[in-house]
């Protein structure tokens, strides 16, 4: 317990749980087996039960991302750069809107098509794999990412989520629009929310680094990456909704 509290830049080095190692495994299989029981729960849940746990897991993840600020500006790292502006941060966000405007279109879509695969991405390539497998940020990284998939894959799995190739192609504009407004901040202030100018280690986003060699041509590929996953994703959802929520 004597690292619980310490940030990924100062922890001491081989100290990490690392990634797909025992302990990584038992994090993922902990928190897709919470996953499961969200889901079940949720699908036997009558109307008032399932706003109530939506809004509820709404509410958790502004509250411990706001816990997970106050710890960061008591430390000694630079707590600009660790600002809620990452993907699963807006993730949060949108989520909430969701939970308030449950029958909305354009929101859940979203969460869907990006920010679902964004929050799996997450959990299998975990930015915390240098930390202890026993510490605050290694915490809060499975269980942030672990509510965000549970809210959408509970309400995917009620099939209150439309999923509608001409809503797709307003959700991607929207997505469009909010990685330039972010990439400005990055390019203004030196920083990289959202990865949008450096990978932080994540071998998926390694790979196109190395295919566009860094840069911005490493932007303008991840950019694009993101289109076609958001694609294959919306491709597989379909299937799995035809062959299994009928």
């Amino acid at each position: 317990m004597k690292y619980f509290w310490t940030h990924r830049d100062n922890i001491p080095e081989g100290l990490g749980y690392g990634q797909f190692t025992p302990a990584h495994f038992l994090w993922i299989a902990v928190t897709f087996l919470c996953i499961i029981a969200g889901v079940w729960y949720y699908l036997g849940a009558d109307t008032a039960a399932k706003l109530v746990f939506l809004r509820s897991i709404g509410a958790v993840l502004i509250a411990i991302d706001l816990v997970k600020m106050v710890i960061i500006a008591r430390s000694d790292v630079v707590f600009s750069d660790y600002l809620p502006l990452e993907l699963c941060s807006f993730a949060a966000y949108f989520i909430v809107i969701d939970s308030l405007i449950p029958d909305n279109t354009i929101v859940s879509l979203m969460l869907v098509t990006l920010f679902l695969p964004a929050a799996l991405m997450a959990v299998f390539f975990p930015t915390t794999s240098p930390l202890p497998a026993v510490n605050f940020y290694t915490i809060h990284q499975f269980l942030y990412h672990g509510l965000i998939v549970v809210y959408v894959a509970a309400r995917f799995a009620a099939r209150e989520i439309p999923l509608s190739y001409p809503l797709l192609w307003g959700a991607i504009f929207r997505i469009l629009i909010l990685a330039g407004v972010i990439y400005l901040i990055d390019v203004r202030f030196n920083k990289n929310f959202m990865f949008l100018r450096e990978t932080y280690g994540n071998p998926v986003l390694e790979i196109i680094w190395n295919k566009t060699n860094g840069g911005t041509g490493y932007t303008a590929g991840l950019v694009c990456f993101c289109v076609v996953m958001i694609h294959v994703f919306f491709v597989i959802c379909k299937i799995f909704e035809f062959f299994f929520l009928r």
